[in-house]
């Protein structure tokens, strides 16, 4: 996890400091590109520059838990910097000057 690092760098979740949060966190960093993730004690601020992605079916993977979109998440993120488009198979946080989730940049893994 990235700890330093300046707020305005983009878009993503701030979420409450617990083991399904750093999962959250974990995804995150496997589906996007310049994560920084700043470790406050209380809470997880996550910032990717344009476009960050969270897909359910990793969020799975990582926890070998059933994750409900919407629902499982929220319970976590206190708030989050960007617009946020959730759906039952993934969160998206963007720019608000950025392209919707269906024409933004792919991935990391080409997803």
């Amino acid at each position: 996890m990235n700890t330093s690092g300046d707020a305005g760098y983009g878009v993503g979740p701030v979420l409450h400091a617990t083991p399904f949060a750093r999962s959250v966190v974990s995804v995150i960093e496997e589906e996007n590109t310049h994560v920084l993730v700043q470790d406050e004690g209380a809470y997880l601020r996550v910032l990717v520059p344009w476009v960050c992605r969270l897909s359910r079916a990793g969020l799975e993977a990582a926890t070998g838990f059933v994750i409900r979109f919407p629902g499982d998440l929220e319970v976590v993120m206190s708030s989050f910097s960007g617009v946020m488009q959730l759906t039952e198979d993934s969160a998206v946080w963007r720019l608000a000057r950025e392209p919707s989730a269906e024409t933004a940049v792919p991935m990391a893994d080409g997803r």
